[in-house]
């Protein structure tokens, strides 16, 4: 039984002797603690060790089969004390993902008819408010959300988003309307799951500066991050988990010195690897962009962008958030519908004079972010892993040995081959990543497009895939484009760089980690 230090403090949640149950197993078993009203926590912990499985836990959505959990706070009026908690991870999402179709969010149909940004955070919709109900009680709460979504708001720069689209949106700027949302409600709590994914560097700093200020506000909170080196400096105390037990829990300084920093990998990433082709003998060019320009409406995301990318010529893609990144890559994979009024040749094709795009779509493994949300519930990471030999969400061929052998291959080499048989949401967000990943690998690509690959992986995750992708890279296995506002997380065999402007302008340099 873990038992811990009670705190000098008045309780404002309390754990006693809990045992909870997932599906068919127990976690967490005869687990007690305590958060005190005037401290701040953070859980840390390596991918699938069970952090977000705690934080649910907390906010009443895990099953308790034994034990005790209190709340000691006063929810607003007319709620709950669970829905008193705010949560904002990117999981979150996929209840929002209808249907199965991955290029969605590029169809013009429903970028016009995607919800606006200022609706989404409307206190009718925020509150879930029912249009019949007759009620007072709105009437009092109505000003208090608009102060509070107003200064949201203010704090995140979200003003000049507020008459877009939601599916308008960059995978960073949505994070910010995302937490803006969740600041607005009647909170106590607020669990923030990664709260810096997908956020550019200068967004990530801004956003740090909220976060401290928000920290030293009565809303308490609690930090889910595997990046230790941006933890608040208001945060005061720790869990550190390990296989859905809590290992550790006390004052900050006292548990993140023994807290891992994660199992280093012996091979060491390389640096200054040239994936270039000899100039000797002629160079395939694999993908060609002409004067590329994307609007949507009176907004150009991207201006008379031009681009060649050369057989064992990688590149990192850059820039800041909403500038143009993944629409981009939408328009390369053949995903986004203007893909067809621009001039965009890929394998020697243009894209639009009649030939298959799934044909070339064979030779394209693609990793995005928001790609596991298209996924069935039920879909195993066996069947998410076939699915990329067809560039599919789900199986619709029955798999050759050959095939089977290469799922095999890869599942193996990221250590997710026992996991095979289980949901692909049974996993956490980091392994679902590396699951991912596999499914992009597992047909051999001649051009590999990872967009923010990183993202949600523990440092011996992150260091697995960037020298998994660095050895292919240099072996000149793959041509690869990768997406990332971390610049430590570039392959050290990557030394071309296309940098996009907020602006949607695009300029080509060598890449060069030192300077940036």
């Amino acid at each position: 039984m873990a038992r811990f230090k009670r705190p000098q403090n008045s309780p404002f949640i309390s754990v006693r002797n809990a045992t909870f149950r997932l599906g068919d197993r127990l976690v967490f078993s005869d687990f007690s603690w305590q958060m005190g009203r005037r401290e701040q926590w953070a859980i840390i912990g390596a991918n699938g060790s069970g952090k977000s499985l705690l934080a649910d836990a907390l906010r009443g959505r895990v099953p308790l089969v034994k034990g005790e959990l209190r709340y000691h706070f006063r929810p607003p009026p007319g709620l709950s004390p669970e829905e008193a908690i705010g949560h904002v991870a990117f999981e979150d999402r996929k209840s929002e993902v209808h249907g199965t179709v991955v290029q969605s969010r590029w169809m013009s149909f429903e970028q016009q008819s995607s919800i606006l940004v200022r609706d989404f955070l409307s206190y009718d919709h925020v509150m879930d408010i029912n249009p019949y109900e007759v009620t007072d009680l709105h009437d009092t709460a109505r000003p208090a959300f608009e102060r509070r979504m107003r200064r949201a708001i203010r704090l995140l720069g979200l003003r000049e988003f507020l008459s877009r689209t939601l599916l308008s949106l960059s995978n960073g700027e949505r994070q910010r309307v995302e937490l803006a949302k969740a600041l607005s409600g009647p909170l106590r709590l607020l669990i923030l799951d990664e709260p810096y994914t997908g956020l550019d560097a200068e967004t990530r700093r801004h956003f740090h500066s909220f976060l401290e200020s928000l920290l030293s506000t009565p809303l308490r909170v609690i930090l889910i991050t595997t990046h230790l080196e941006e933890l608040p400096r208001h945060i005061t105390h720790v869990i550190r988990v390990e296989e859905c037990k809590v290992v550790a829990a006390g004052l900050r300084k006292e548990i993140l010195p023994t807290a891992p920093a994660g199992k280093r990998l012996k091979t060491k990433v390389r640096k200054g690897h040239s994936a270039a082709v000899s100039s000797r003998r002629p160079v395939e060019c694999l993908v060609q962009l002409r004067d590329l320009t994307v609007r949507y409406g009176p907004r150009t995301i991207l201006d008379r962008v031009s681009w060649t990318i050369h057989r064992g010529q990688s590149w990192v893609l850059l820039g800041p958030n909403g500038s143009g990144k993944t629409t981009l890559l939408s328009l390369i994979t053949g995903d986004n519908p203007q893909t067809y009024t621009n001039d965009v040749v890929v394998f020697g094709k243009r894209l639009g004079n009649g030939q298959s795009i799934w044909r070339l779509k064979r030779q394209i493994g693609w990793l995005s972010p928001e790609l596991q949300l298209h996924f069935d519930d039920n879909a195993s990471v066996w069947q998410v892993v076939l699915s990329g030999f067809r560039d599919t969400i789900g199986i619709v061929d029955r798999p050759t040995t050959a095939q089977k052998k290469a799922a095999t291959y890869w599942l193996k080499r990221f250590g997710l081959l026992k996991t095979a048989n289980l949901s692909l949401f049974s996993l956490s967000a980091g392994s679902q990543r590396m699951v991912l990943l596999a499914r992009a690998l597992v047909k051999k690509p001649t051009l590999l497009v990872l967009d923010e690959p990183c993202q949600g992986l523990d440092s011996a995750h992150r260091e697995l895939l960037i020298r998994i992708i660095d050895s292919l890279i240099a072996a000149k296995t793959t041509t690869a484009i990768f997406v990332t506002h971390r610049i430590e997380e570039v392959p050290g065999s990557i030394t071309k760089a296309l940098r996009l402007s907020p602006a949607g302008k695009a300029s080509v340099e060598d890449f060069d980690r030192s300077r940036v």
